[in-house]
């Protein structure tokens, strides 16, 4: 904890502790009667209480006096700076006499107590609950002196006594979290997604408001250079209700762009989501780098949420585009030409890609005579760049004079496992769209090869040049046939 939590019950207690009245004999423990409730819980957050003194009251005598707990015995031994232990009976008594000081003194004894648990995984918790709603009981309690943690802070404590069974204390030291996510499919959000080059990005930044006192919230967010935010895209909902009281930022510090919530428009266990999109440009880093978005979340006088991140993704393959020589070695093609095309059943219809003069994507056209145009070289492998996951379609579209052009389109089969900021991974596949199963490439090279041969085209085998030979010469058969017979029966008349 940033300050000591309820530090008028402590306080209070150290007041109990210094002016104990005791028993001579016949003490017993008091069972069932305290209570500790702790408003302002963090919803999903795990409270636990662990007793570190125990309480003993004489009803008779009308007093009462702490013990150690058995299972908190050394540490209370050893914070003599705190506590004064009677090694006969187990006594423990208030040791600090500076009284101006007992709330740092305090303060102190429930840092050293909360890493003790921290320090000390086997120690059980006499009890435990996930904060289900911004109020958390734990009663029917011995009464004694608590140490109330949760996975938010470690370091609070408190008194029940027979003059205060009852203590309340407010969470005041949760700390805002900012979880980043990108879509990667229509309605469905992760870590990572890939896209073409030219193809809108959807973000989604989830701010979970934790701590006591929100103040100061500005939330940052960094696009790489492959990223064009959309201006006029974001839309903010609070508790999944539309919510303007912020103000968009123009950055200083490298950020794309900053949202400012207005002060007093938040408070603990709100939820605010951040929407907004973001194109993929021709700046994209190509390949398993892949495309970076960093959110975080500045509050407070100097808090500052552990940033957040996505990846988005864009692919390549390489065509290889070989002949084979008189000595049976491969050889680069040059000066072939491909255009690449999409088709899209549902619109019916077909689209063609437009590339830059490095070969990457640049958009879509529904004309072929648009089309970027994809030209091979005599030295090296022509690379395709900016590529959704999909399937993709390679129509041969100039072939050089001596060598025969294809008579069917390649088709290219690209596939991805993005959605993580580490470990993207993706595969090329590719047949002719005559054939029935698709050819892997290399899994680092991702190279489809297309051989063009030398010589004229000739009909092949089960061609439509061979069916008409047969429908002919078919044909030619039976009027033989015909004629033979009617011959045959002229001359024995």
């Amino acid at each position: 904890m940033k300050k000591l939590m309820a530090a008028l019950l402590a306080v209070a207690m150290v007041c109990a502790m210094a002016i104990p009245a005791w028993a001579d004999g016949g003490a017993g423990a008091t069972t069932g009667e305290g209570k500790i409730t702790i408003d302002n819980a963090v919803i999903g957050h795990t409270y636990k209480i662990y007793r570190i003194l125990n309480l003993q009251y004489n009803d008779t005598a009308k007093s009462f006096r702490y013990e150690k707990n058995d299972k908190w015995g050394a540490f209370v031994e050893e914070q003599t700076a705190y506590l004064a232990v009677d090694s006969k009976t187990g006594v423990v008594t208030w040791a600090n006499s500076d009284n101006a000081d007992n709330g740092t003194a305090i303060k102190a004894l429930a840092v050293a107590a909360g890493q003790h648990v921290t320090d000390t995984p086997s120690l059980a918790a006499d009890d435990s609950k996930v904060a289900a709603s911004n109020t958390v009981i734990f009663d029917n309690l011995p009464l004694g002196w608590y140490l109330v943690v949760s996975d938010l802070t470690t370091d609070a404590i408190c008194s029940i006594d027979t003059t205060a069974k009852q203590v309340t204390i407010r969470e005041k030291n949760g700390v805002p979290t900012v979880t980043k996510e990108v879509e990667y499919a229509s309605g469905s959000w992760g870590e990572g997604n890939d896209g073409n080059v030219g193809d809108t990005v959807n973000f989604q930044t989830t701010i979970y408001v934790t701590d006591g006192n929100p103040t100061n919230y500005i939330l940052h967010d960094k696009m790489s250079n492959g990223l064009d935010f959309k201006e006029g895209s974001i839309v903010v909902k609070k508790n999944d209700a539309i919510f303007t009281d912020y103000t968009k930022e123009t950055p200083n510090d490298g950020c794309t762009f900053e949202i400012k919530f207005n002060e007093g428009s938040l408070h603990t266990n709100d939820k605010v989501v951040v929407t907004y999109s973001a194109t993929i440009n021709s700046d994209a880093v190509v390949g398993t780098a892949g495309n970076d978005n960093e959110t975080w979340l500045k509050y407070g006088e100097s808090g500052k949420t552990i940033p957040s991140n996505t990846k988005t993704y864009t692919w390549k393959f390489d065509i290889l585009k070989f002949f084979t020589d008189s000595n049976g070695d491969k050889k680069y093609l040059a000066d072939v030409e491909f255009v690449l095309y999409r088709k899209d059943n549902s619109a019916n219809k077909t689209e063609y890609a437009k590339f830059d003069p490095n070969n990457k994507l640049t958009g879509w056209t529904e004309n072929e005579s648009e089309a970027g145009k994809l030209t091979t070289n005599a030295t090296s492998n022509v690379t395709v760049k900016g590529l959704d996951k999909g399937t993709y379609f390679l129509k041969e579209t100039a072939t050089p004079v001596g060598f025969n052009g294809l008579t069917t389109d390649v088709e290219v089969q690209i596939d991805s496992s993005c959605n993580t900021l580490n470990g993207a991974t993706y595969t090329v596949q590719y047949k002719m769209v005559n054939e029935e199963g698709f050819t892997d490439t290399d899994e680092k090279e991702k190279v489809v090869p297309i051989e063009n041969k030398r010589g004229t085209t000739l009909p092949s085998t089960g061609g439509i040049g061979t069916t008409i030979f047969y429908v002919v010469g078919g044909g030619l058969m039976v009027a033989a046939a015909i004629l033979l017979i009617t011959k045959k029966r002229m001359e024995n008349r």
